[in-house]
């Protein structure tokens, strides 16, 4: 009995004679292999366009910007403007708006909450009822417990003042060595011990 060509195409039509109906039908898929080189390959990665980086022209940025650096919140909601007038700003600004106002208020603020879930969804491009939005606009206003302690911003005591701590604990680590080293110490400990 012959073999069935591998070459012919699965779809066409067999040979109708009664001795190939016992043959179990056997397909044959067509591989397409690419013969792209390495070369190639990159080129046609390279002629890709490249997209622009999103930058923002407006020019407050550049003027919050060493506010931001030097942790100056109150001055960047000078510059942004009050929470109610924010709606006016693009969602870039509303976000950072958001965070200064937040960062401002002694407790959580409820409308700087608010503009920065706006925010987000705008710069996201997702509804504010997303679950996405909501976690990530309350990320960006949470607070830093260690901040509140405030216990980084008090000032080191004067020079002085250290060198006089200094010198008080060597006299007094000093006299209290030379008390146990002596006679009296072990005088006082035999009469403890009667």
């Amino acid at each position: 009995m012959p073999r069935p060509d591998p070459r012919v195409d699965p779809d066409s039509v067999p040979p109708s004679s009664a001795a190939t109906s016992s043959v179990v039908e056997r397909s044959v898929e067509r591989v397409v292999v690419s013969k792209l080189t390495a070369k190639e390959a990159s080129e046609g990665a390279a002629s890709a366009p490249v997209p622009a980086p999103v930058t923002s022209e407006d020019p407050r940025i550049t003027e919050i910007e060493p506010l931001v650096k030097g942790n100056d919140w109150r001055g960047v909601a000078r510059v942004l403007g009050e929470l109610d007038a924010t709606g006016k700003l693009p969602p870039n600004l509303g976000l950072v708006a958001a965070v200064a106002h937040n960062e401002t208020s002694k407790d959580a603020n409820d409308d700087a909450r608010a503009l920065a879930i706006r925010c987000t969804a705008s710069l996201l491009g997702m509804k504010e009822d997303s679950e996405v939005v909501r976690v990530l606009a309350r990320r960006l206003l949470r607070k830093n417990p260690a901040s509140e302690l405030r216990l980084r911003e008090r000032p080191a005591p004067p020079a002085k003042t250290s060198a006089l701590i200094v010198l008080a604990m060597l006299v007094v680590g000093g006299g209290l060595g030379w008390f146990l080293s002596s006679p009296w110490f072990a005088r006082v400990l035999h009469a403890l011990r009667l």
